[in-house]
Formats: C-alpha cells, structure tokens, sequence
C-alpha cells in the first residue's frame, strides 16, 4: 500500500453522467448514462470508470485524457478504509486538498469531501469558459446536426403543401385528419433512424402558437400560423441544432401577416450588425426596436397574458440546447468570434397565435455564418 500524506493539490472535478452534463462530456469525450468522475491536477487530465465502461472510455476519451479503473484506485488503500466515499480516497491518492468544482456538483458529495478536511470550491461562472467558443471541430458538429434540423423543417413544410382543407377549414394528409401530434412523432422518429434524438418537437398551431414553449396539439387548421420549432441533438456528438419556421396553410390573415414581415425585418437587421465585439444586448435591443416600430409593443393583454416580443432574442447552442453567449438585456458582453448562437425574434398574442423565426449562426470577426439555408416564407398553397 501507498503512504499518504495530507492532502495539499488543487484539482477540478466533477461527478456525473454525460447524460446529465454538458461539462462532464465536453472534458473527456466520453458518453455514459451512469455517473463517472472526470477530474484535472498538475497537468493530468483523466476519467475514472468502472470496470465494465474502462474499454469503451479508452476509446471515446479526448486525446490526452487518461482513464482509470476505479479498482486502480482502491487497491491503493487497505479494504478497510474502503468504506470511505470514494472521492475521499481519490483525493488522498492524488494529493488534493482543494476542489474546484461545478455549480451543479452533488450537495452530498460536497459535505462529505469537506467532513474529510477537504475543500470545495464551487467554480464562478463556467466550469469550461472555453466551450463559448467553438473550435473546428464542434463547429462540423453542430453544421451537420444542422442539416438534419433543416431537413426536418421541410418535412413539415412538405406535410402542409401536401395536405388539403376539408369543409371545416381542418387540413387533411393521405387522407387522415393532420395533427401537431402527427407531424412531431414522424419528425421525432425519423431523427432516431438517423443517428439523432429530439424531444418535445414544437408543432403549433393557432393559439397553442401564442405560448413559445407550448409543443402544439389537435389538428391544423389552415390560416392559422404553424410554428415549428425544431432541435435535436446528435447520437454520436452531443452536438444540437435549432431551428425555427413558421407556416400558414392558405392564405393568413392581414394581422399576422403584419406580424411576420415585422419578425422577418427584425431577423434581417439583428443579422446586419451581428459580429464579434457587440455586445448581446445591443442585438437584441435591434430586434426588439424593430418590431415596436412596426407597431408591436410588448406588453400584457387584457387577460394579463404576455404578448409582443417576450423572450431574449437568442442562445448559445453546443453541447446544451441554452448555453452562454446569450443574446439578451442580460449580456452586455461583447460576443467572440466561434460562438453559435441562435437568433429567434418572435411575436406571441393569444387572439392570433404567434410568429419565430430562428437561425443557427457561428459568430465572425467581420459577420457571422449561417447554418439555415431556407427561405423565410409565411403562406403555403
């Protein structure tokens, strides 16, 4: 056995699933449902696994990290002082005194390191400050689940060209009644036989389109805005793409077509000024001016529901759906070139329904890249 002394180090960590955190797969490459520990001191990065994930972490880690079995750990120390948390002897084996660690590290975890006369710190801020910056390699990532999220935006658009209008105005494909619940479990399961995972597809129509986050049900009715908010993340990469449309069925009504020139003009002009070095604010303060002055004021209707533009104008998109840089009052922050961020103006109010339109964009020293190719079009014949 290993002789230890106190424990002096300072080490990152941080325990948890790659389902569950971003960070944990962002540090070490490595996909795993069960918690596993991902951890940095002196220069040396590594996992600890188990001995049933130990080949398949030697072959998914970022190069550079070690993987370690956990029973590698153990052996270090006499069986009986196995009964202390296994953080605690990881700490002595490496000679650490000091965590660094996420804000969304266990409580439990945390009390027990410390009652062992361990320290730890919760990181302020991002654990990765890095990951708001994108490298080559991300950035193929996310323009290939971009590619996906765009093929299944035409899908619905292919749903409601190809769908007729039945004597109550209710739109009709293949000869069934066409639902938001349809048209989201055919996207879903055709993400899954292509290597993605989407959850909670946004197809709304009418009023269920006045609410953002609301995922639509029932059928869809033709002069009704349809928004189609669409995200799913990569099987393999981890990586999300998003990407919103809005269609109507036939002809619209003059309100909403009001509405969606405005939200179209405020997409085009926040785009005009998006760059490195201004600041998220100053985005979304430009849609948000350009939709007043076309005469849409944000505000509470008369049943006190929120209507106008009442979301930030955009995320960062990555290995998390919502992730810093926002684009948002928020962030006065200058934003940097490699960052993807989303840029979504949209207008919400229960009498007609609401109006998004969302693209994909890497962040440029001059400009910015889009990742959407499709046009922004309201009405579908």
């Amino acid at each position: 056995m290993e002789n230890f002394s106190l424990p002096t180090g300072t080490g990152r960590l941080i325990e948890a699933s790659s389902t569950n955190s971003s960070d944990i797969l962002y540090g070490s490459g490595f996909h795993a449902a069960d918690d596993f520990i991902y951890f940095e001191t002196r220069g040396m990065k590594a996992v600890v696994v188990s001995m049933l994930e130990y080949q398949r972490a030697q072959q998914e880690v970022h190069k550079g990290v070690q993987v370690i079995d956990r029973i590698e750990i153990l052996r270090a120390f006499p069986r009986e002082e196995y009964r202390l948390d296994f953080l605690v002897l990881l700490s002595r084996k490496y000679q650490i005194g000091h965590w660094l660690v996420p804000g969304n590290f266990p409580l439990s975890k945390a009390d027990t390191l410390r009652a062992s006369g361990i320290r730890v710190e919760c990181v302020s801020g991002d654990f990765f400050p890095e990951r708001d910056r994108k490298n080559p390699t991300e950035v193929e990532a996310i323009r290939a689940s971009m590619r996906a999220t765009e093929n299944a935006v035409r899908q619905v658009e292919h749903y409601l060209r190809e769908s007729v209008v039945n004597k109550d105005g209710i739109l009709v494909y293949n000869g069934n009644i066409l639902t938001c619940e349809y048209i989201r479990s055919e996207v879903e399961a055709e993400f899954k036989r292509n290597g993605y995972s989407a959850d909670r597809t946004i197809i709304a129509c009418g009023k269920d389109a006045s609410a953002p986050h609301c995922i639509g049900f029932g059928p869809v009715h033709a002069g009704e805005p349809v928004v189609a908010d669409i995200f799913p993340r990569s099987d393999p990469t981890g990586y999300w793409g998003d990407m919103t449309r809005t269609f109507v069925k036939g002809q619209a009504s003059e309100i909403v077509r009001k509405a969606f020139a405005a939200v179209k003009l405020a997409s085009e002009e926040s785009l005009k000024i998006l760059k490195a070095g201004v600041s998220g604010a100053e985005v979304h303060r430009t849609a948000a001016r350009t939709m007043e002055q076309a005469g849409f004021r944000t505000g509470r209707d008369a049943n006190g529901i929120p209507c106008g533009f009442i979301h930030g104008l955009g995320h960062g998109v990555g290995l998390e759906i919502h992730e810093n840089p926002r684009l948002s009052p928020a962030n006065p922050n200058p934003l940097a070139a490699g960052s993807v961020v989303s840029v979504e103006p949209g207008l919400y109010d229960p009498s007609w329904g609401g109006i998004r339109l969302e693209d994909l964009v890497l962040i440029t020293e001059d400009g910015y890249e889009n990742f959407c190719t499709m046009p922004k079009e309201l009405e579908i014949p």
